[in-house]
């Protein structure tokens, strides 16, 4: 069984309607949220007929096709695997072309899940499983684009806000910052900011952003309508958070492949003076990497380890809002993900809300020949060394 994920449900209510039918409201994440719950227990129980009948209810539901296609081929990948677990092979390599269909590429759950063993030597699974290979390997796609070659045109030194800029400082004073980050060994105290982060707001993916886009108006908003942010939104407030204690930071935003698949992730890279290196934080999943040996690693190094498949240990406690997050899917969700590499040319506070924003973007060589400014000016590079510079 495929767990739908809460993150993809929040980025669910697609806007698709089908042309010829009225507009039907699509289920709220919550009732989805019990739903999957209930259809677990039932797994547990190895009540997959009772499960089938569940999900088969919610695939004819109004507001079903008004659910986002990944969430959509969730369902049907669910059936597919109660199915074949209740031997009715035919109907469920059927209920499997339907998720393809729609687009399911999770490739992590489909290679090893036991679910659809009874069908894993039919030829129409052989072929969807190739489908599904293609699109969602994501660590098999990030190695066909782990080279980096010819510079291109010179990289413009990423700058900094300094701390002492009346809002950074606004920023420190009013939510205590000092006492936040606390008075211990710098990757402490850095660790300590992000983890602030996400305790302060919870993850939203289909909230809109609210102006003006900086660290204070934007944690007032939560507060106050007691809602939730994008990632893009959780990375601006760690980003200032870090200037204003003096450290040099970048929003990062993390890319798939398929540049019109819109689930890109955003975190935040802060520089360490102790360690001499860029680190990977994101406030999201309150997660950081390290070696296995308890180094922390930056977000070169955890693609680089991906690839390579090298030592690669997701932080204890790592969540999405609150929801244990599963080491295995949160970096097959990256490898996806860190494909190409943005970043502002400028890390200053409410950066987000300038009308004038200058952007690197930093490209594997195997992507086809393009301009070295893409179409809204900003820079490409293929040279990790002048983007990963030290500040």
């Amino acid at each position: 069984m495929r767990r739908l994920q809460l993150a993809s449900l929040c980025l669910a209510l697609a806007s698709f309607i089908a042309p010829s039918l009225p507009a039907q409201a699509p289920p709220p994440p919550q009732e989805l949220q019990a739903e999957n719950a209930r259809i677990q227990d039932l797994w547990k129980g190895k009540k997959f007929e009772e499960a089938l009948t569940i999900l088969a209810a919610r695939a004819q539901s109004p507001g079903f096709a008004q659910l986002a296609a990944e969430t959509r081929a969730g369902v049907h990948y669910n059936m597919a695997c109660a199915a074949s677990l209740l031997g009715r092979r035919g109907e469920a390599l059927a209920y499997l072309g339907t998720a393809v269909g729609e687009g399911l590429k999770d490739w992590t759950t489909f290679s090893v899940d036991t679910d659809l063993d009874s069908l894993r030597k039919e030829p129409g699974f052989l072929w969807l499983e190739g489908i599904v290979r293609e699109r969602g390997d994501y660590v098999g796609i990030l190695r066909r684009f782990k080279d980096y070659g010819p510079a291109g045109l010179p990289v413009p030194a990423f700058t900094y806000q300094a701390p002492d800029a009346a809002d950074l400082a606004a920023l420190r004073k009013t939510c205590r910052l000092d006492e936040v980050a606390g008075k211990g060994p710098e990757f402490e105290r850095i660790v300590n900011l992000m983890r602030w982060v996400h305790a302060q707001v919870r993850h939203d993916g289909s909230s809109k952003n609210p102006e003006p886009m900086n660290a204070l108006h934007l944690l007032e908003v939560c507060r106050a309508e007691k809602r939730g942010i994008n990632c893009r939104m959780m990375a601006t407030i760690l980003n200032e958070a870090y200037l204003s204690m003096g450290f040099k930071s970048r929003q990062v935003t993390c890319q798939p492949l398929d540049e019109k698949d819109p689930d890109c992730h955003v975190i935040t890279t802060v520089w360490s003076n102790d360690l001499g290196q860029w680190l990977y934080m994101d406030p999201t999943m309150e997660a950081y990497f390290t070696d296995g040996q308890g180094r922390p690693l930056s977000i070169a190094e955890v693609r680089e380890r991906l690839i390579s498949g090298g030592p690669l240990e997701l932080s204890k406690g790592a969540n999405w809002n609150g929801r244990p997050e599963s080491p295995a899917t949160y970096k097959a969700y990256m490898a996806k993900n860190l494909v190409r590499i943005t970043c502002p040319m400028e890390s200053a506070y409410g950066y987000e809300s300038r009308s004038e924003r200058r952007y690197v973007t930093l490209d594997g060589l195997g992507f086809p020949s393009r301009p070295a400014r893409d179409a809204a000016g900003g820079l490409i590079t293929h040279n990790p060394a002048a983007f990963w510079a030290r500040p």
